[in-house]
């Protein structure tokens, strides 16, 4: 598959900015909105369920994360031959980019079963061909053997990691040697504009407490990039090597 760039001609580029500043104001309002419950809006970002979470979710979340998920799989630079995996592939768009820039098998995990139910739909004809996996699973006891992958993508998971340094132990654990992961997230002075969605179970982060979690964990060459994208101003992604 060839990674074809899209182009936007001059006089249509206000309406994509347009498409994506509406967006991510609709995700905005939905989590602050008093008509759904902000326990269940919390439950389902954890771990999208059901009907809602499989129809839903994935697709409000891949849209209005678009930017964030996109930064974090660019910052992996990947090449032809990277086995890549994505942690929390939620709607998949991650592993739709990998699949235009990798030949090498391509796995999404996730906790929730609804969602790889879902991905199995999204993506039949690459497991089909055998280029991809989807299980469901923890990322603190991830099924996967040893150095598995050159590339892990992860956005908008950490807030729900009940031990993170775990969870980063086990991610660094399936990279090979000097394989590299991609962590976005959204810092804690963005993530309080939501509302009270963010009280119900999500720890929330600022850019250093992840690179010290990352260290901790036993990456090395840890840094952070700011995005300054229309809808991701305040998001990061951290970059650490195996």
């Amino acid at each position: 598959m060839r990674n074809t760039p899209l182009v936007v001609p001059p006089w249509r580029s206000w309406q994509l900015a347009r498409m994506k500043t509406a967006s991510a104001g609709r995700i905005r309002d939905f989590l602050g909105s008093s008509i759904v419950p902000h326990r269940f809006v919390a439950a389902q970002l954890r771990q999208p369920t059901g009907l809602f979470g499989r129809w839903v979710m994935t697709r409000m979340l891949n849209r209005g994360n678009a930017e964030l998920i996109t930064g974090a799989v660019d910052a992996l630079s990947l090449e032809r031959d990277h086995s890549f995996m994505d942690l929390g592939f939620g709607g998949g768009l991650a592993l739709k980019l990998a699949a235009a820039r990798t030949n090498a098998p391509l796995w999404g995990v996730d906790f929730s079963a609804d969602v790889v139910l879902e991905g199995v739909n999204t993506f039949a004809s690459l497991i089909r061909e055998g280029r991809m996996s989807l299980i469901c699973a923890d990322v603190a006891d991830l099924p996967l053997r040893d150095g598995l992958f050159q590339a892990i993508c992860t956005t908008n998971t950490i807030y729900f990691w009940p031990d993170p340094v775990r969870a980063l132990r086990s991610l660094r654990r399936v990279l090979s040697a000097n394989g590299r992961l991609a962590l976005g997230f959204s810092g804690a002075t963005k993530m309080k504009t939501f509302g009270q969605v963010t009280q119900h179970g999500f720890t929330l982060y600022e850019p250093d407490q992840v690179e010290s979690l990352l260290r901790e964990a036993g990456f090395a060459q840890v840094k952070t990039l700011a995005q300054t994208g229309q809808t991701s101003q305040g998001d990061y992604v951290s970059l650490a090597s195996a």
